[in-house]
């Protein structure tokens, strides 16, 4: 196996905040100390900790304010010139622990309690303890399960969430996490260890194995990914709209669309999506059928123009050339279309069976087709050559495959999955084109791609992610997610896999569009 699901470093982690603690372990001892033994050793070793003259380390002790601070910067180690006051009444400088106070403001570690006091000696809560730690190390993601007792108009909220997300606490077994109680030196070493050594960690099936970033009120109907943005641009079914999502920083850019819509598809920084200007029936002859197709600008995400056409249109696909490729939605036996967008000229038409999903092969120079009212459900290629489409090529079998209603190209055109687990080769040879190669071990609702390390991914709809290796299609392992999987893609450039899911946060029986992400150490690859 090459890899599998690396995950022993949050996201936002830099290198240099992890140590090994088998190398980095101190043998110093204090006699006073049970629990979290070998955490505060740890501390101890790095320097963070060195406990009181007499050999003692008053683990029960609550920790004070000025302390913690005290231990985050030794471990940090900022390097900070000419660190300005922080101005607060109750510390001045050549007091115990000031310079790190004022390098903590500086960094935005801590900002004091009002009133210009910084309350140096004040007893550290618990939930002050999850906001030091997520500003101090950066710490992101969301575990939607939530505590009972804290309510998310709690300033804590979204720390206390992402201390949790990531390992960092678990709570208590009553479900809640006690935000106000004072936190004591020895809990307090133990969750800064658990921050910058994972292998402290507990085990808590509670916590995924992805990382939950963001969630947005968005019904998604369909999504196309930019081959080399982080953008992934969907169609929001609340709103009718085009949405452009930037998975990096979260931030969303849409345009309204002027008829109800039901695909997309990208191309070379265009967005083509579907405009129905009718229901779909099979009844609705081609004489009489009439939709469009709009074209907007990725870049700027404007509208540039709609196509009307005759025909009602179903699914989409198109190239780089700007050729849309457009299936019936109505009228059972009807026209299968291609169009030139820059003038809305019907440049072919072949006969294809109402409400067909297509997809194009990654040479653009074949277009795959899988029916959806018939049965058995049948699979069929049309050649392209200069946006003309050619004779359907029909699938070597007819019902000899039991076939859900989807068809996926793998990135290099090699493979069709189906979501019953069935694979089939895509050739260029017309002989062995769309037949049988394999089946998975299971069926899957949503599939990605890691072509470049051999590996695919596939999820149901019971919060599992399965891994496969690409040459054998043989399982590898699974990962836990937080919501039901609608959609994944894989991120070449980041080594990220990317999983759109619906997340219900605590009680709420509302479902909401979940963010999670996978991300993967590349450099642990072995070969």
């Amino acid at each position: 196996m090459k890899r599998f699901l690396l995950m022993c470093v949050v996201a936002l982690f830099t290198v240099g905040l992890i140590f090994p603690y088998s190398s980095q372990a101190a043998t110093t001892s204090f006699k006073d100390v049970s629990s979290f033994k070998k955490e505060i050793e740890f501390l101890t070793g790095q320097e963070v900790i060195f406990g009181y003259p007499d050999g003692t380390f008053r683990p029960n002790e609550p920790i004070l304010r000025v302390q913690a601070v005290q231990m985050l910067m030794r471990e940090m180690k900022p390097e900070l010139d000419q660190v300005p006051d922080p101005n607060f009444n109750d510390i001045k400088p050549g007091d115990r622990g000031y310079e790190d106070v004022a390098k903590a403001v500086a960094l935005g570690v801590i900002s004091g309690k009002g009133d210009n006091r910084f309350d140096p000696r004040g007893k550290l809560t618990r939930a002050e303890m999850a906001i030091i730690l997520v500003r101090a190390y950066e710490l992101d993601s969301i575990f939607p399960k939530g505590f009972s007792d804290v309510s998310k108009s709690s300033v804590a909220y979204w720390h206390i969430s992402a201390l949790a997300a990531n390992n960092i606490t678990v709570g208590y077994p009553d479900g809640t996490f006690r935000p106000s109680q004072t936190i004591d030196r020895a809990q307090f070493s133990a969750f800064m260890a658990r921050v910058i050594e994972p292998a402290f960690q507990p085990e808590n099936t509670e916590v995924a194995d992805t990382y939950l970033e963001a969630l947005f009120d968005l019904y998604a109907l369909d999504y196309e990914m930019h081959p080399t943005e982080p953008v992934i641009y969907l169609l929001d079914g609340n709103s009718n709209e085009v949405v452009a999502l930037n998975y990096d920083t979260y931030e969303v850019e849409s345009v309204e669309l002027t008829l109800p819509a039901e695909h997309i598809a990208y191309a070379n920084n265009k967005l083509y999506v579907t405009q129905l200007k009718g229901k779909h029936s099979p009844y609705w002859s081609d004489e009489e059928q009439q939709g469009a197709f709009a074209v907007i600008d990725a870049t700027t995400m404007k509208q540039e123009k709609l196509i009307d056409i005759d025909l009602d249109p179903y699914d989409i696909q198109a190239d780089e050339n700007g050729i849309v490729y457009i299936s019936p939605g109505s009228g059972q036996s009807s026209n299968f279309a291609s169009y030139d967008s820059t003038t809305g000229k019907l440049l072919s038409s072949r006969s294809m069976y109402h409400k067909t999903l297509i997809t194009m092969h990654p040479t653009q120079q074949r277009i795959y087709e899988i029916t959806t009212e018939l049965s058995p459900r049948t699979i069929s290629a049309y050649s392209i050559t200069d946006g003309v489409l050619g004779e359907e090529q029909s699938s070597p079998y007819h019902g000899d495959y039991e076939l859900n209603e989807d068809l996926t190209i793998s990135p290099d055109g090699k493979y069709l999955f189906n979501s019953t687990g069935h694979i089939f080769r895509s050739s260029a040879t017309i002989s062995a084109d769309m037949t049988y190669f394999t089946t998975l071990d299971q069926p899957y609702k949503s599939i990605a791609f890691d072509v470049a390390n051999s590996e695919l991914y596939t999820a149901k709809e019971d919060k599992r992610i399965t891994a496969y290796d690409y040459s054998t299609m043989e399982p590898l392992g699974q990962l836990q997610t937080y919501g039901n999987v609608n959609k994944m893609f894989y991120d070449e450039q980041n080594n990220t896999l990317l999983i759109f899911s619906t997340v219900k946060m605590g009680t709420s029986s509302v479902p909401v569009m979940g963010i999670e992400k996978v991300y993967f150490d590349v450099e642990s690859i072995e070969e």
